[in-house]
């Protein structure tokens, strides 16, 4: 029986992909197969009888402890997302046990799996999906219709019925890329420079018959003709650009780290090969460019600040704008964070630019300034709207909106209106007035 072990090193720094190259090398003395799943965790299959399980953990806690000084937890189980989550707590799964040691486990953690985004598992929060164990408990067909393939696939892998294994299967010879050096490659910079190319080609290859891949074995050839390798796990919708980081990593790990002659030529294999369609890039799973494109920047600057020190905007509740935004961690389990209804909020979609608080004027035709009750009935029409001394006309006005906040706490009572105006310039803003002054809160596209 085969089975699934990760190594994980919480506290290791993403841009340090060429220090864990000794690490590797050492766990290639514990293990014949490592795949490398990112700097700091690798994965590697396990054909050993269940009670030496315990004891090979503690050879890998050993060995990077000895190396690098670095706490190392590990996990075991008959799936690799399975063992990616036991690695967490040092947890040994009992085989067949996947299913019911992921069921507890909150519906975030099915971001694991690079299959689900923050979006669907807060959609399924609010539906009252809470846990993996009640996500795995709806039909699949059902989850497949509304969320898609990729989900299908991430709820296969929950529920214990999908597992992909580590051990290579050799690709057809054709699919493999490879690059001959007309002068050997002595430094990083020299071989990252045709590494990339080399990535794109291996992804249009892949496209051309339809394919993508999870994983890519690096091969370096030296001048002495010695052979290094190494197997790196990939997001099957990562652009070539990410692969290529890959690629950079292992080489700048061989070359900087001694023990590695010049490189005469670089092949990438791939490994775990699937469909676009059932990758998730297709139909309505697709990705665009610019997604793709925005997603590659933002692991770059995770890798280069840390993780932590990368965020992005989220939906929170409350009836102002500034009230509805906060930010989180981008990758992080957190997300969207709306109860609601809230009684007052501005009906979506909100402003595309907001927070720009240029003083304004809201003006009958007569010029007479407009202003609202506290029951929400405004003095004049809207047909004028003064900003920076020229009046622009309104051709259509909706609200307003009246809030009262807090009225039993002197310091924080807040009252104030809403209006949304579309001015004769083609724009449309979104007005507040608030102690008897008209402020633009934002912007419509």
């Amino acid at each position: 029986m085969t089975r699934t072990a990760v190594a994980w090193l919480p506290d290791w720094e993403a841009e340090d992909a060429a220090a864990f190259e000794p690490v590797l090398d050492a766990l290639d003395l514990v293990t014949p197969h490592i795949e490398v799943l990112e700097p700091g965790c690798v994965a590697m299959p396990l054909r050993r009888r269940i009670g030496d399980e315990a004891d090979f953990c503690e050879r890998l806690i050993d060995t990077v402890a000895g190396l690098v000084d670095h706490d190392c937890l590990t996990g075991v189980a008959d799936g690799l997302f399975a063992a990616l989550l036991a690695a967490r707590t040092g947890r040994i799964v009992p085989p067949g046990g996947d299913a019911a040691f992921l069921a507890p486990f909150d519906i975030a953690g099915l971001q694991t799996t690079g299959l689900v985004d923050t979006e669907t598992c807060e959609t399924l929060r609010h539906l009252g999906i809470g846990t993996l164990g009640a996500f795995c408990d709806l039909p699949g067909a059902a989850v497949a219709e509304r969320f898609g393939a990729r989900a299908r696939q991430a709820q296969a892998l929950a529920s214990g019925e999908l597992t992909r294994p580590l051990a290579i299967r050799q690709a057809e010879p054709e699919l493999t890329v490879r690059v001959d050096a007309d002068d050997p490659y002595e430094t990083v910079e020299q071989a990252a420079f045709a590494a990339r190319p080399l990535a794109e080609r291996l992804l249009e290859t892949l496209g051309g018959r339809n394919l993508t891949c999870t994983r890519v074995t690096v091969t370096a050839h030296t001048v002495r003709g010695l052979a290094r390798e190494r197997t790196w796990q990939l997001d099957p919708a990562a652009p070539s650009t990410e692969l290529a980081r890959r690629v950079r990593w292992q080489l700048e790990g061989w070359l900087t780290g001694g023990g590695t002659d010049a490189i005469a030529a670089i092949e990438l294999t791939p490994g775990g090969l699937l469909g676009l369609l059932e990758a998730g890039r297709g139909l309505w799973d697709f990705k665009d460019a610019a997604t793709v494109r925005a997603e590659a920047a933002l692991r770059h600057a995770g890798g280069l600040l840390g993780p932590d020190n990368v965020r992005i905007a989220v939906e929170t509740d409350g009836r102002d704008l500034p009230e509805r935004c906060d930010l989180d961690t981008w990758g992080g389990e957190a997300a969207a964070r709306r109860t609601g209804p809230w009684p007052g909020t501005l009906p979506d979609p909100p402003p595309a630019v907001t927070g720009t608080g240029e003083d304004a004027e809201v003006l009958a035709v007569d010029g007479t300034p407009v202003s609202v009750a506290a029951r929400g009935t405004m003095s004049h029409t809207p047909a004028l709207v003064s900003l920076g001394g020229e009046r622009i006309p309104v051709i259509a006005w909706a609200g307003p909106w009246p809030v009262t906040e807090r009225w039993w706490n002197d310091d924080a009572a807040r009252r104030y209106a809403r209006l949304q105006v579309e001015l004769a310039d083609g724009r449309a803003a979104l007005l507040y007035l608030e102690d008897r002054r008209w402020k633009v809160a934002g912007w419509y596209d």
